[in-house]
């Protein structure tokens, strides 16, 4: 069973007018940035490097992405480990990127925000409210079977589970409202999964199927300063997230794929 989040939007800076090709480069940002999520500096001692996307826990990364001139250990005593002649650390950083190196005017510590996923059931409440229709088959076993049938859909594009509040999904499978998302006929996918299951059900429409945005997720795989690309969530996107976009990004997979199949989330954003 796939449980999902909704993604956060995001504020770029225009790229030129120009044509539409897939990026081969990480554009440099206009004016001072800074980044929306801790970013790794490791320094292997032949200077400090910035790494784009996640390395290996438990070791010293190995970043290479962009230099960061002017970094100074010693003003970040006790905010770095150190391995084997390997220094690296999390930081949230504010300076000038030009593609190829960030230079920082002022570093953070990481902070933990909390993030709320949206966990909202697309269905209309049912008159009466919700409801289980056979608690003898709303059961863990039966919630299984559910998830199964639901992903041999051809259609299937998602599925989800919360509680009637739109709360993130609850132990008991009897308080579970369970989200399939298809793209095709919901009247039929509904039929198939009330075979198996007896819970509350809520099956909806969509554009785009599970095996449609895996196949655009696996183009974007490559593509210069991705971080991670995201197979489906409950807005039927492809969610791409890249060190820096100034649009061009957003423009080409809109020209692509379509305006709305992919949303790209850069981590650096423009300091107003």
């Amino acid at each position: 069973m796939l449980f999902a989040a909704v993604g956060c939007g995001d504020q770029r800076s225009v790229a030129d007018a120009g044509p539409v090709e897939r990026p081969t480069a990480v554009p440099g940002a206009t004016g001072i940035v800074t980044t929306r999520q801790p970013v790794v500096v490791s320094d292997d001692g032949s200077g400090p490097q910035l790494c784009f996307g996640s390395y290996s826990f438990g070791g010293p990364p190995d970043c290479s992405d962009a230099a960061v001139p002017g970094w100074d250990w010693t003003e970040h005593a006790g905010a770095f480990e150190e391995s084997n002649g390997v220094r690296w650390g999390s930081f949230l950083l504010t300076g000038t990127f030009d593609g190829e190196s960030f230079e920082p005017t002022d570093v953070d510590p990481p902070s933990s925000s909390p993030y709320t996923p949206d966990f909202s059931i697309p269905c209309p409440e049912p008159a009466g409210g919700w409801q289980v229709e056979d608690p003898a088959r709303a059961t863990r076993e039966q919630l299984t079977s559910l998830s199964s049938v639901a992903e041999d859909l051809p259609d299937h594009a998602l599925t989800a589970v919360s509680t009637v509040e739109g709360a993130p999904g609850p132990r008991d499978p009897a308080e579970t409202v369970v989200t399939v998302y298809v793209a095709g006929d919901p009247a039929g996918a509904e039929r198939a999964l009330r075979e198996v299951w007896g819970g509350m059900l809520c099956v909806t429409e969509v554009e785009h199927s599970h095996a449609d945005l895996e196949r655009i997720q696996q183009s974007l795989i490559g593509l210069p300063g991705m971080l991670q690309v995201g197979s489906g969530n409950p807005d039927n996107q492809v969610e791409l997230t890249v060190f820096h976009d100034d649009g061009r990004y957003q423009r080409w997979v809109d020209a692509e794929y379509g305006e709305g199949v992919v949303e790209v989330t850069s981590i650096l954003q423009p300091v107003d």
